[in-house]
């Protein structure tokens, strides 16, 4: 029994220093706002928006959609938005539009995570990543619904 338990902690720990890769993880607000009807296809309608030529570099925001969200203290807005993490180089549109489908064909709802060269067999988020989580409130640049200006 103690061998099983030790196996499952070494496997685990192995995972996450390799990476985790294509994923539906956010933040815990995700399963209210998707039960609240928010859902990735949402943004895709705004992702579909930006420029195939635009680059983004890491940390720029790319789109956001607000939410209307509720739970037992009321109804409120969700902001669910898309940016790059944990890349050195610049990311076009179009290739930002490639990854936005492989978080969609992988079935996430709302929320997720895919490596910026997953289309190239690289499943680590830690090499690039486009993030689409909840975030409080509409970063600079953003409306709701539209692409986020430079």
């Amino acid at each position: 029994m103690r061998l099983a338990s030790f196996v499952a902690v070494a496997i685990a720990a192995a995972q996450s220093a390799v990476g985790l890769g294509i994923n539906c993880h956010g933040d815990t607000r995700c399963g209210i706002a998707y039960l609240s009807g928010g859902r990735l296809s949402h943004l895709g309608t705004v992702i579909k928006k930006i420029d195939d030529t635009r680059k983004y570099e890491n940390g720029e925001d790319i789109a956001c959609i607000e939410i209307d969200s509720l739970n037992f203290k009321g109804p409120f807005k969700s902001t669910l938005c898309a940016w790059i993490e944990n890349y050195d180089d610049t990311v076009t549109g179009a290739a930002i539009k490639a990854a936005f489908q492989e978080l969609l064909d992988h079935g996430c709802g709302i929320c997720g995570a895919v490596p910026l060269l997953y289309a190239k067999g690289v499943d680590d988020v830690n090499k690039g990543e486009l993030n689409v989580d909840l975030v409080d409130s509409l970063p600079d640049g953003c409306k709701a619904n539209e692409p986020c200006s430079a």
